[in-house]
């Protein structure tokens, strides 16, 4: 009897532990059930009733609950961070610019295609013409050599001459009309010159040209220094009593000291050649003190022995008059030479200290390499 009444509690025990554990966990059913007392198989009815540890309402043991299964990473919420980098389409790059990227500085005009440091570059300017002639009218040809030390700043060399140089007709018109002639200061010619200096390139850019080439123009501005030769009209132009013209006759008044600036545009088309349109400003002192190398004592004397009935080479001058450039007839025109030195004592009686400036259109174009 004690034996059966015992089996019955056990079971109940049992079932009570089994409504409390979640069904997740078999394996501590089985243990919580294997762990209540086994009555021994000699058990007789007088032995006494062992009282359970828990009151039946409440197990001995709580049953440990497992951990909640971990929620998976695709529904988890993504925590706060850095940005994700930019997509691959954010780096393209359009003409070596971003496309999408707002954090690159993008510069509107880019470095030249083509770099001018370390190179040589010759110019032709096959025609120069002067732009502010009043009295005097100047057409010559010039070249340059320019040797480029870095993209911006180079050295040159220019020489060349003016194979036209004329007082204009205003004096011509001066000198037939009012019998009046411009002074050295105003009418002295430019024949030849030579003349070093820098060049600079402080702005520069790009165009397109005829839609698919591009172009690269820059700003130039140089300045030097050298000498160049000078002369001066003696006898203009004149008609002579058969209809025929007298040509003009024209004194070597010497070398002197020159110095320019000048500012333009230089315009490249591909790595060889490039075109060039200049303003140039020429100055050079106009202070006339000998023709053809004789000074005023020298063409003093000449005169004097023309007045007495001899001949200019009787006359005593300096080592440096050139008195030949006097004396006999002219091989063209058949004049006189004489006839000049009157004309050219009356130049240097009065010397003019005023300084001339040669403003000229250059054209040309270059060759680099």
């Amino acid at each position: 009897m004690r034996t059966t009444l015992l089996l019955a509690v056990v079971m109940f025990l049992a079932s009570t532990a089994t409504a409390a554990v979640p069904a997740v966990a078999p394996s501590l059913l089985l243990t919580q059930a294997s762990g209540a007392p086994t009555p021994a198989a000699d058990d007789d009815e007088d032995d006494p009733v062992p009282t359970p540890d828990a009151k039946p309402d409440a197990p001995a043991t709580t049953p440990t609950t497992p951990a909640a299964p971990t929620t998976p990473a695709a529904t988890t919420a993504p925590a706060a961070g850095p940005a994700a980098p930019a997509p691959a389409e954010s780096m393209k790059l359009v003409n070596g610019a971003p496309l999408f990227n707002p954090n690159v500085g993008v510069h509107i005009v880019e470095q030249k295609r083509f770099s001018d440091s370390g190179r040589f570059e010759v110019t032709l300017y096959p025609v120069s013409v002067q732009v502010n002639g009043k009295f005097t009218q100047h057409f010559g040809t010039m070249g340059q050599l320019t040797y480029h030390l870095q993209e911006n700043f180079g050295l040159m060399i220019t020489g060349g001459g003016n194979w036209f140089n004329s007082e204009s007709s205003l004096n011509g018109e001066l000198v037939e009309k009012a019998r009046v002639e411009a002074q050295a200061a105003s009418s002295l010619l430019w024949t030849w010159g030579v003349m070093g200096g820098v060049e600079v390139t402080p702005f520069y850019g790009k165009f397109a040209f005829f839609g698919d080439t591009l172009a690269q123009f820059s700003i130039v501005l140089s300045g030097g220094a050298g000498i160049g030769g000078t002369r001066h009209q003696l006898k203009p132009e004149s008609a002579r009593p058969d209809g025929s013209i007298s040509p003009a006759t024209y004194g070597d008044t010497g070398s002197r000291f020159m110095a320019g600036l000048g500012a333009g545009f230089r315009l490249q088309l591909g790595q060889r050649f490039a075109f060039r349109l200049e303003v140039r400003d020429v100055v050079y002192t106009a202070r006339v003190e000998r023709v053809n190398g004789c000074g005023f004592d020298d063409l003093r004397a000449m005169d004097n022995a023309l007045r007495g009935g001899r001949p200019v080479t009787s006359a005593m001058v300096g080592d440096g008059c050139r008195v030949g450039t006097f004396d006999g007839n002219d091989p063209e025109t058949g004049l006189r030479r004489s006839n000049d030195v009157p004309l050219a004592l009356g130049l240097v009686r009065n010397p003019s200290s005023d300084v001339l400036n040669n403003v000229g259109l250059y054209a040309g174009i270059s060759f680099l390499f």
